[in-house]
């Protein structure tokens, strides 16, 4: 006999034993793992009350979890609420028969009460299909070798003059004093989905990352978020996008990584440029998977992300018609105001719910807008691809 419940550090459901059997279930499949050294911002024991935790039990031992982690993503003054869920483990025993679906379809529902906007998840593309998510937005990965750097150096020694000042100090504490100037760094970016200067440096803890500022003169101009073996940077911020070369060939220097690679979001315009004539090449690779619940307010999110981006976008507008629940959107755009709103006028193009997210937020875009007789042309130009990039430490 199985039983669903919802688990919070607020019920007496003991958050020790969803650690104990998440660790347990991932790590016969993946490894030793431990969630709470993993995960800080979820699961170390005064935040044992963010993550929702959906259960179902079998005489009262747990068989099954999904845990979502509550997000809000921020531009100025507008913002998105969504779900992040991860976790996701069933115990080998209790495999085929049907809770992971009974799972997805309460965290789905408890969002859709909370009015979240979105959900995000990673994993199995095609297993996670099947329960509505895609594939969606876009980040480049540039991969800097040592020789490339050094001879980029050489021809522009001017630019990379101020490597030998720079330094970096590792962060292992909220408290450290350089982390007031990396988080007011954070939140210059685009768009960001971290409420506090906590949470902040508990993102960056995740994954066994390593935080580093920036040091030059005794000042911290910035900082960096690494893998364990500081081979790939996740996030970055600098006060002066201008120091980037440098700051790599000092830390490639310091760090003594072979080739380093460098994840940017597709709306960071000026890093990208920086990073092109850094690398030997890049790749481009979807962000996350997403299954939109609130159409109007994701793609006004989006399209107003695209514009502060990448400047003004042109005037015009544009119809979508989104198959599975056979609604009709017009997205608009009027002396820099930006609308979406439901409309009974003709789409220019349908989608299911699948297709509009890989076409309108990935690279998928420049194939289909190349086909012969394509609505997209028929967009307003410069409005697609829709941006949307989460750092490796702001998942679950």
């Amino acid at each position: 006999m199985s039983e669903y419940c919802i688990g919070t550090a607020k019920d007496t459901i003991d958050t020790e034993e969803i650690l104990d059997f998440a660790n347990m279930v991932f790590s016969m499949s993946s490894g030793s793992i431990d969630f709470r050294r993993t995960l800080p911002k979820a699961y170390l024991a005064k935040r044992a009350m963010v993550p929702t935790h959906h259960l179902i039990k079998e005489e009262g031992r747990i068989k099954a979890l999904i845990d979502v982690y509550p997000g809000e993503l921020r531009l100025d003054k507008e913002s998105l609420s969504y779900g992040y869920i991860g976790t996701v483990s069933v115990h080998p025993r209790a495999r085929s028969k049907g809770y992971m679906i009974e799972l997805m379809k309460k965290a789905e529902g408890q969002l859709r009460r909370d009015g979240a906007d979105f959900i995000l998840l990673d994993g199995n593309r095609h297993r996670y299909q099947h329960y509505g998510f895609e594939k969606a937005g876009m980040k480049y990965c540039f991969n800097i070798t040592r020789d490339s750097i050094r001879h980029f150096v050489n021809s522009h020694n001017r630019e990379c003059g101020q490597k030998d000042k720079i330094y970096f100090e590792f962060v292992d504490s909220v408290e450290h004093e350089a982390v007031d100037i990396m988080y007011d760094l954070y939140q210059k970016r685009h768009v960001t989905a971290r409420h506090d200067k906590e949470e902040f440096y508990l993102c960056l803890c995740g994954w066994e990352a390593n935080t580093y500022a920036v040091m030059m003169d005794d000042e911290c101009i910035g900082y960096m978020n690494t893998t364990a073996e500081d081979d790939n940077v996740y996030e970055f911020a600098l006060k002066d996008n201008s120091q980037l070369s440098a700051v790599i060939w000092a830390f490639m220097q310091e760090m003594e990584p072979h080739e380093l690679a460098v994840n940017v979001g597709m709306d960071e315009v000026e890093e990208i440029s920086i990073l092109d004539e850094l690398s030997d090449y890049y790749t481009l690779n979807m962000s996350h998977q997403m299954k939109i619940l609130n159409y109007e307010s994701v793609l006004r999110f989006m399209l107003m992300w695209k514009q502060q981006a990448e400047g003004e976008l042109c005037d015009g507008s544009y119809v979508i018609g989104v198959e599975d629940i056979q609604t009709n959107y017009r997205l608009s755009i009027k002396n820099e105001v930006v609308c979406v709103e439901q409309t009974a006028d003709e789409a220019d193009v349908v989608y299911s719910a699948l297709e509009l997210i890989r076409t309108l937020t990935t690279s998928y875009y420049f194939h289909e807008v190349r086909k012969k007789g394509s609505p997209l042309r028929k967009a307003p130009q410069g409005w697609f691809p829709l941006p949307f990039y989460l750092p490796v430490t702001d998942a679950f």
